[in-house]
């Protein structure tokens, strides 16, 4: 089987964003050395709006010091190997920095709220921005907070820009509330499928491919776990990252009580449940499994459990990025 590490390379969108040291420069350094250590390579959806922000306000001294901190950590993934692909989180759009932080305005959070011009805008002057700063192609794409529906309004600035690989839909992922809205419930239990309007819906002759992220039932008792465990023993379980999430309306209240269905992730207490999820999916003869991370949401315990899976691991599975399968 094919496992995919993925990690999505962004800032918090709350009403504290975190700094470019702590959410991005510090545990992603700390994740190349963990995949250096084990002969692996990762994923990286980066958000490019951010770096479109970067060069737009370098003016601002405290931005042109996170745009070389950024730049040069970005070059680096690409020339070690590591596969940087497209990620959009279109708010960036409207968000601006004041000469002191960032001011995020997620208002337009998703692709969806903006017009058909834009749109095809957004996702060619993205993919031209990321292409530039890696000197390498960019062919697939993950929706900012999985947000990618209806599909058919990206569909031609997927088609015209070259993405052909999709991965942000996980099995019976749902949320509507807020800014968010992404609703997978009618998506196959498949490793990948061919599309062409709808995410959700497999096309044997589709035009595009979206290969899902593995997913998995939180039950409430976990998240009660993982939220003791940031305030019983912060050194091994509190993220690097320093910002605040944006809100998500009810979401905490769901995890706690009903319990939710969620991406297979490498994030703090998540990694647990890795190694079941890859058993589970190899049953089933999934081809792929896709794991999703963030950088920001690194903690010491991840890292190690993440570093023990890959060891476990490596021997019976390929661990491979989207270039690879794209060859």
């Amino acid at each position: 089987m094919n496992i995919l590490l993925t990690y999505d390379y962004e800032l918090f969108f709350g009403s504290k964003t975190g700094t470019v040291e702590k959410c991005l420069i510090q545990p992603t350094n700390i994740l190349r050395n963990m995949a250096h250590r084990t002969g692996i390579k990762l994923v990286f959806f980066v958000d490019v709006g951010f770096l479109k922000q970067l060069e737009n306000f370098r003016h601002f001294p405290a931005v042109e010091a996170e745009y070389v901190l950024v730049k040069k950590q970005i070059c680096e993934l690409a020339d070690e190997g590591h596969d940087c692909q497209l990620h959009i989180h279109p708010h960036w759009e409207d968000s601006v920095h004041d000469g002191t932080s960032w001011k995020m305005n997620t208002q337009r959070y998703k692709l969806d709220d903006f017009s058909d011009q834009d749109i095809y805008r957004i996702v060619g002057e993205y993919k031209a921005i990321l292409e530039k700063w890696t000197e390498k192609p960019v062919h697939s794409y993950r929706a900012g907070g999985w947000c990618l529906q209806p599909f058919w309004r990206v569909k031609k600035a997927f088609t015209d820009f070259g993405i052909r690989t999709d991965s942000t839909v996980f099995h019976q992922g749902k949320f509507t509330a807020g800014n968010y809205y992404y609703d997978f419930t009618s998506a196959p239990d498949l490793s990948s499928w061919h599309f062409n309007e709808d995410l959700c819906k497999s096309e044997l002759n589709g035009t595009f491919r979206e290969i899902p992220i593995a997913a998995y039932f939180y039950k409430p008792l976990f998240f009660w776990k993982l939220f003791a465990l940031g305030r019983l023993k912060p050194f091994q379980h509190k993220p690097i990252g320093d910002g605040f999430p944006m809100d998500s309306p009810g979401l905490r209240k769901r995890m706690l009580t009903t319990g939710m269905q969620l991406s297979g992730c490498t994030d703090g207490y998540f990694v647990t449940k890795m190694q079941e999820i890859a058993d589970r999916n190899e049953k089933k003869g999934f081809p792929e499994t896709v794991f999703i991370g963030h950088p920001k949401a690194c903690t010491a315990f991840a890292v190690k459990k993440l570093e023990e899976f890959i060891t476990t691991n490596r021997m019976r599975h390929r661990f491979v990025t989207f270039s690879d399968l794209s060859q």
